[in-house]
Parts: C-alpha cells; structure tokens; sequence
C-alpha cells in the first residue's frame, strides 16, 4: 500500500506564533493520507485545522493544556498500511532532551517507526531496523536548526523519509 504521511510535532500554537505556518498548511492541503502530529499543540484549534485535511493521530505532550491532555493519548501505535509506528512526545523518557534513539525505539517494541518531538531538533537514525523520526519544529526550532515538519512515504513496501526545512 502506498501512502504519505505528514509528520509534525512541537506547534506550540499560540505561544510561538498565531497560527500554523504556510508551508505546514499547504503541506496539510496536499492531500496526505495520514497526518502524525508528536506533541505541544497547546491550541486545541490547531488538531481541527489539521483534521480537515486529513485524518490525524496526535499525542499530547507536556505543554499541552489539560482540555488537551484529556482529550489526547500521551502515546499511540499506529498501523500504517502495514508500517507499525509508535508516537510519543519523548518528555517522559528519563533523560528527554539527551535521551538516545535506543531508548526512544525501545519505547515501541514492535515498532518499524518512532516518532518523537519534544527536542524541537529534527533527527532521523536507525536503531537496530526501527526508524526514529523526530519532525523538529516549524514554529520554533532549537539547536541551531531551522523551522521543518517530515513526510514518511510508504512506496510499494519501501519506506522513506523527507525532512523539510523552510
């Protein structure tokens, strides 16, 4: 099955700026089949935008406001067409911000993708066969990169990842 999935995490919609960036939306309206989002939407909002582009599996993260929180795993599996993905924001890991992607892969067992935020760095390694994917920002990056969101493409049984920086 092939598929794309728009893969975005640490919004932080309004605290860094009012409101999803173009390049995020026109990603949005692109027609994926599948948007993640890893985390700190903090605007309740931002999930409906997303939602009607397409459909969205999102995990709350630790700046996220309780109406959130309750409302939001705070992580998910995901079957993808046949791809297992484990999503979680990565602020409960003992270690978050230098927790190695061991770890954060070790968090999902059967997993064939992990995706993360928190760190609002974009990063994409392989642990052991299991991708670890980590969107970064595109309202506030940190570490020296700039702002960017991922796609995750599924093309007759091959994975592959494309980090956007704008």
């Amino acid at each position: 099955m092939n598929m794309r999935i728009l893969v975005i995490s640490d919004t932080h919609i309004p605290a860094r700026t009012g409101d999803l960036p173009r390049a995020v939306l026109q990603a949005a309206e692109s027609d994926p089949d599948l948007i993640i989002h890893a985390g700190d939407l903090v605007e309740e909002q931002v999930l409906h935008v997303l939602e009607e582009c397409a459909p969205v599996h999102a995990v709350a993260g630790n700046m996220d406001p309780p109406a959130l929180t309750q409302q939001l795993p705070r992580r998910r599996e995901i079957d993808a067409g046949g791809v297992k993905i484990g999503v979680m924001h990565g602020d409960s890991l003992p270690a978050p911000r230098s927790a190695d992607d061991g770890e954060r892969a070790a968090e999902f067992p059967e997993a064939d993708v992990v995706v993360t935020g928190h760190t609002h760095i974009p990063r994409l390694t392989s642990v052991n066969g299991v991708w670890v994917l980590n969107p970064g920002s595109p309202t506030d990056p940190r570490g020296g990169s700039v702002r960017t969101f991922a796609w995750m493409e599924m093309e007759d049984g091959e994975l592959s990842f494309t980090v956007r920086a704008f």
